[in-house]
């Protein structure tokens, strides 16, 4: 029964550790998309993409793709911002950043 014991306990604290890992990496993203939109967006768009100089991001309604047509092809006064300003993994991240913003209180300092 020892042995098992240490295999139980063994494979538990594996576990715990990947768990850990898992949500530590799924932190990080998250914060990179936020100091991506922080540094690319937040001028025009406001703290969390609350509006500003520019119209409001929340609710985060669109996919991946329409955002980066959007990024890429704008329909209003937003500059066109090519890959050499913001690549489509940084895009990526910005949606996944935007998506977690919750609607609220709007937000109108840059």
């Amino acid at each position: 029964m020892t042995d098992r014991g240490a295999a139980v306990r063994v494979f538990l604290g594996g576990l715990l550790f990947v768990i850990a890992l898992c949500a530590w990496t799924a932190a990080r993203a998250e914060s990179a998309g936020e100091r991506l939109y922080n540094g690319k967006c937040r001028t025009c768009h406001g703290t969390e993409g609350r509006g500003a100089k520019a119209p409001s991001l929340v609710p985060f309604d669109w996919s991946y793709e329409e955002a980066l047509d959007l990024v890429r092809h704008p329909v209003c006064d937003m500059p066109p911002m090519p890959p050499s300003v913001v690549s489509d993994a940084e895009v990526a991240q910005i949606v996944a950043y935007l998506k977690t913003v919750k609607e609220g209180a709007r937000d109108t300092s840059p």
